[in-house]
């Protein structure tokens, strides 16, 4: 029998029974569905907190004082020499928008040490009780506050004793008219008081930002530049001897989620791979049905003249198609089903090379290894125990 004749036999077989491809079709879409999604999620997570849309990367480096008190991390040296690093594209103080102080206070009488978050525009995040900063109270300079929960019960009691009381920050004393959450947080920085900044800094005009805002150009190693920065800051920095300069290396962070992400996604593909082999051994069962249902036609190929290998060949190669061709419309069924899903997902699914490669490899495997035991059964059979 020539090569082509056994495909153009093997490939009748198939559409004369549909069944037997569905089968691997549905553990071939279970396995992209899942790496599709998986990649995607992974894909989408390092773009949005590792870089902008531009592919610049970012990382913040705060000053954390040795005591208590008014903080001045960086002064205008530190930003020169900072900006003359050539992968620099940027580094501002975030009191351009925002800034977090250690501040002395007191409320109602109770020394207090709280963490100060002074902002430039309304701001009403993590309110829980009365209102925000207002867009009003920022333009007209009111003295207004946000505290804590945890503040305002040990200042008052109950959040609602608290609303419309004062509050003494650094000297100078705020209307409390919000309440916020506990674990308020901006950035990588917790915070107890929302202030005003132009309020706060009109009577303490020696207050600067404690944290450095650095944005790098495109391809630069993050992790190593900015390490570079902290420790010459550590060195010869505005405020070294008063303080420490220390980042979170959010690429060595962002690192670990990568590996565990896809730690978890090829645990899941481990277990989808299960039903995989299920339908292997599914398509093995059939072979075998096929061959007992097909031994008339295999005595007839060996009257004229088929060999044992050529009868090998024909239902190997059968099987070899049937998983392949489960494979590829497994492969685009699960490529459909996980875009389908991903639409209603902050991401989108996305298929590289590696798990193209999977879905024909592991089809293509599937048949060697689940078709190769029934064909052989079937160039087994003796002619003589077939015509009888």
């Amino acid at each position: 029998m020539q090569v082509r004749e056994l495909f153009v036999s093997a490939l009748r077989s198939l559409l004369s029974n549909k069944r037997r491809s569905i089968l691997t079709m549905i553990g071939i879409s279970s396995v992209i569905t899942i790496l599709s999604l998986g990649d995607g999620a992974r894909l989408a997570m390092l773009k949005n907190l590792q870089a902008n849309t531009n592919g610049q990367q970012t990382t913040e480096i705060t000053f954390t004082p040795n005591s208590e008190g008014k903080v001045a991390g960086f002064n205008d040296s530190d930003l020169s020499d900072i900006k003359s690093n050539e992968n620099v594209v940027k580094a501002v103080t975030q009191s351009d928008n925002q800034v977090f102080l250690s501040i002395n206070g007191i409320i109602n009488g109770k020394a207090i040490d709280p963490t100060v978050l002074l902002v430039n525009s309304a701001n009403r995040e993590s309110v829980i009780n009365g209102r925000g900063v207002s867009k009003q109270d920022i333009v007209i300079g009111n003295p207004v506050a946000l505290i804590s929960h945890s503040l305002a019960k040990k200042g008052y009691q109950k959040d609602r004793n608290a609303i419309n009381a004062a509050i003494d920050v650094s000297g100078v004393s705020y209307t409390i008219v919000g309440i916020i959450d506990n674990n308020a947080t901006s950035g990588y920085q917790n915070y107890d008081v929302v202030l005003p900044r132009a309020v706060f800094e009109t009577s303490n005009n020696t207050v600067s930002a404690n944290t450095l805002k650095l944005t790098f150009s495109k391809g630069t190693n993050v992790s190593k530049a900015t390490n570079a920065i902290v420790n010459n800051l550590n060195k010869k920095g505005f405020q070294h001897t008063a303080g420490s300069y220390e980042f979170i290396d959010t690429a060595a962070l962002l690192k670990g989620i990568s590996a565990v992400i896809k730690g978890i996604t090829y645990f899941i593909v481990a277990v989808a791979s299960i039903s995989l082999f299920i339908a292997g051994i599914g398509v093995m069962n059939m072979m075998y049905i096929s061959v007992s249902e097909r031994t008339q036609e295999i005595g007839i190929r060996m009257a004229v003249g088929a060999s044992q290998t050529q009868i090998l060949w024909q239902f190997l190669i059968e099987a070899i198609l049937l998983t392949i061709s489960g494979g590829m419309i497994g492969y685009l069924f699960g490529l459909g089903i996980a875009m389908g899903i991903s639409s209603f997902l902050p991401f989108k699914a996305s298929v590289s090379l590696s798990t193209f490669l999977l879905a024909f490899g592991t089809s293509t495997i599937v048949g060697l290894i689940f078709g190769i035991l029934p064909a052989k059964t079937a160039s087994n059979k003796n002619l003589i125990d077939i015509l009888r």
